[in-house]
């Protein structure tokens, strides 16, 4: 008889024992559950995160293109009237008044940023004062044109109107946009000469 009653007390054990298995196991389950969902939601930020910056590298491409082009199309005139034809002046423009290029570009596939006044995400940027857009100028503190600088090769950095006359042509072209990573913007710098 002591024999059936050492047996009882494992049983309960054994029951026991088993009911703290299973709420171990229940807990195990719902700790990978989140692991897993924390992976997945993890992994979809990751491919969402992607998906932008594919697009951002899309929007940075057709706008450095579309400055490539216009650097281009600049160079291909006439270089002594490439600042009538592309400056924000219309009366100097060499076939008539409103007949040229003019500073600004559309350029497909990219919106216009927020308050974007003229309707268009280029533009072509001369070393002028504010107020003086058909007045090329020498005495001009803009860096990122190199300026001010010796425009005519007279050796005198001076105030004068150089739109006629200039042997180097400092251009900047910009492209303003707002896409997958907000405002951007991208600037190509050259400098053309006529020697």
């Amino acid at each position: 008889m002591q024999h059936s009653l050492r047996r009882a007390p494992r049983r309960r054990d054994a029951i026991g024992r088993a009911r703290h298995r299973a709420g171990l196991t229940l807990i195990e389950v719902l700790c990978a559950l989140t692991i897993l969902m924390l992976s997945v939601l993890g992994f979809a930020q990751a491919i969402t995160a992607s998906a932008r910056n594919a697009q951002s590298t899309k929007e940075r491409t057709l706008a450095t293109q579309a400055a490539r082009r216009m650097l281009e199309e600049i160079e291909a005139n006439v270089f002594a009237e490439a600042f009538w034809r592309y400056n924000d002046f219309a009366n100097d423009d060499p076939g008539g008044v409103g007949t040229a290029q003019g500073s600004r570009f559309a350029v497909p596939g990219l919106a216009l940023q927020a308050g974007d006044a003229d309707g268009f995400a280029g533009e072509i940027v001369f070393p002028t004062r504010v107020g003086l857009p058909g007045a090329l100028r020498e005495d001009v503190g803009d860096e990122r044109l190199g300026m001010p600088r010796d425009l005519n090769g007279d050796g005198v950095i001076d105030t004068l109107n150089h739109g006629g006359n200039y042997r180097i042509l400092p251009v900047l072209v910009r492209v303003r946009w707002r896409g997958a990573a907000g405002d951007s913007v991208v600037e190509l710098r050259t400098l053309l000469g006529n020697y």
